[in-house]
């Protein structure tokens, strides 16, 4: 790969005064540079200029590092903030192709510029800088480093790495007990996930989650809170619960009496079932061992929403009634992604897979029905609370540890703006998130291993209501002893029906985009769920 060039009379803690120099990385560089950057979330748009919002320069010892704060303005009139810390490198060997911004000849040698999270120098910079509640500060700028417990440097050396599996952000490990995620989208407002960790972690009241232990922000100006990092510890755990759902699911299929499992009634789609209520074939397998994880995953929800639904005070998470104004933002909401995904089926139906265009057709009958049922939304039959959510709620989401789970990344729904997913929501929001996931996983396991019999089908949607049933039984059960308010069983189970129409609607565009034959998992979710409406006659 040939590497554009860049040159300067000056050295690199002195690059500041050379404006030559960022006019060229900002005019010829960065616009071409920031497609192959897994974090840039511009790919699909056309970059028309790139600019530098601020540029600040980082010392730690004999080590010098430049922030940026980029904004990126795109021909369809839209624009994009970014945070880009810069470093130099004597070789590029062992660095990935995206790390490498150019070459660079300067006063005090030959070097490449690269993207700062790809050097270990700069990690320890910022771990030391938090650990000593550090600020940078520059005219009206300030970049605040605040450590959350005691922390500090190890005397046995400083070790790092970064994690290449994050698309959306940076994730640096340090000294194996610490994650530092580093925001490179930016908003004028603190980040979802840093408000909320910074909120569980003033509360105290939710243990199963990783700890805080640090924070990074930058403040441009007098009430802007622009985050720019987050550190928690890391907790010990077998992996996340999506893999481990895949396992128990493929081995209920590998072990079932599926004769015994096809003639178990369909419950109702949200129906709350105790384990000791789970007929005997389900009892035996996937066995009572599974259903009490799934119990325990429902207290873990729980208290949860308990904990971010617990301050009255603070405005930004005391719990709300439902009104006009949230009304409208909803059914605008999500009238505009349901007419989004509706024409794009239609475009992309004759494409589709047979046993998906089968579906797909039937969604498309559906059409007046769904349109009916959102804009049927009615606050002034809602009795229930509105708090803060996690907004992206599903088994990705959840560490394992032993038997017991972690809740973690806070930071809501990508497709969202950042206000949008601040919007405070039913808790009933994430339960519905979490109950397509498990469908999800079940048909997964369906799809991979062409389990398509009436048999499976049946013995798949068998485990499904299990499964739901059972996380139900056990939320209710604690939501309504512990006074969460999630509104009356009417209530529930229509803003139940509404949230999985709306996740099943968003998960159809995703798959559409990115991987067509799995679309039919989303349309056979959203036939399950209008047959419920049309059982409720809403």
């Amino acid at each position: 790969m040939n590497l554009p060039k860049l040159q300067s009379a000056q050295s690199w803690d002195q690059l500041r005064k050379d404006e030559s120099f960022w006019e060229a990385l900002r005019q010829d560089i960065l616009p071409q540079h920031l497609y192959h950057c897994r974090w840039f979330g511009g790919k699909a748009s056309v970059v028309q200029q790139v600019f530098f919002s601020q540029k600040l320069l980082l010392k730690s010892g004999f080590q010098h590092y430049y922030l940026l704060l980029i904004e990126v303005f795109f021909r369809e009139s839209y624009a994009h903030n970014y945070f880009l810390p810069l470093a130099i490198a004597e070789s590029r060997e062992k660095l990935p192709a995206q790390a490498v911004l150019a070459e660079i000849q300067l006063a005090d040698g030959s070097f490449y510029l690269i993207d700062a999270v790809h050097d270990s120098g700069f990690h320890a910079a910022l771990f030391r800088k938090i650990v000593n509640h550090e600020m940078l500060m520059e005219g009206n700028n300030r970049v605040f480093f605040r450590a959350h417990q005691e922390l500090e440097m190890e005397p046995e050396g400083f070790r790092s790495q970064l994690l290449n599996a994050e698309q959306s952000n940076s994730t640096l490990i340090i000294q194996d007990r610490y994650y530092l995620k580093i925001f490179r989208r930016l908003f004028r407002d603190k980040n979802p996930d840093f408000e909320m960790n910074e909120f569980l972690a003033q509360q105290k009241l939710f243990e199963n989650y990783p700890k805080l232990a640090g924070l990074i922000w930058w403040e441009p100006g007098p009430g802007v809170n622009i985050s720019l990092g987050l550190m928690q510890e890391k907790v010990p755990n077998e992996g996340d619960a999506w893999p481990w759902m895949l396992k128990e699911v493929e081995q209920y299929f590998k072990n079932g009496d599926l004769a015994g499992l096809s003639a178990i009634d369909k419950w109702p789609l949200v129906s709350p079932l105790k384990i000791s209520k789970l007929p005997a074939a389900l009892q035996q397998n996937p066995g009572l061992d599974f259903f009490k994880r799934i119990r325990t995953l429902a207290q873990r929800t729980a208290e949860m929403h308990l904990a971010l639904a617990a301050v009255k005070r603070d405005r930004h998470f005391a719990p709300i009634n439902y009104n006009g104004d949230f009304t409208v933002w909803l059914k605008n909401r999500l009238i505009y992604q349901f007419d989004a995904r509706y024409n794009l089926l239609n475009k992309k139906l004759e494409s589709l897979p047979e046993n998906a265009r089968l579906l797909a057709e039937k969604v498309l009958e559906q059409k007046d029905l769904i349109i009916n049922f959102i804009l049927g939304f009615d606050e002034e039959q809602l009795r229930s609370l509105r708090i803060r959510i996690h907004g992206d709620y599903h088994l990705g989401q959840i560490l394992i540890q032993g038997h017991d789970f972690f809740i973690l990344d806070y930071e809501g729904e990508p497709e969202s703006t950042i206000r949008d997913r601040k919007v405070k929501q039913s808790p009933l929001k994430d339960v519905a998130g979490l109950l397509r996931s498990f469908h999800y996983a079940i048909h997964a396991v369906q799809k991979n291993q062409n389990l398509r019999s009436l048999e499976h089908q049946a013995a798949g949607q068998s485990l499904y209501q299990a499964i739901s049933g059972v996380f139900l039984h056990s939320y209710f059960k604690i939501a309504f002893q512990q006074q969460l308010d999630i509104g009356y069983r009417k209530e529930i189970t229509y803003l139940l029906h509404y949230f999985l129409l709306e996740k099943a609607i968003y998960e159809l565009g995703y798959e559409l985009n990115g991987r067509p034959d799995w679309a039919i998992i989303p349309l056979e979710g959203i036939l399950d769920i209008t047959d419920e409406i049309k059982r409720h006659a809403y």
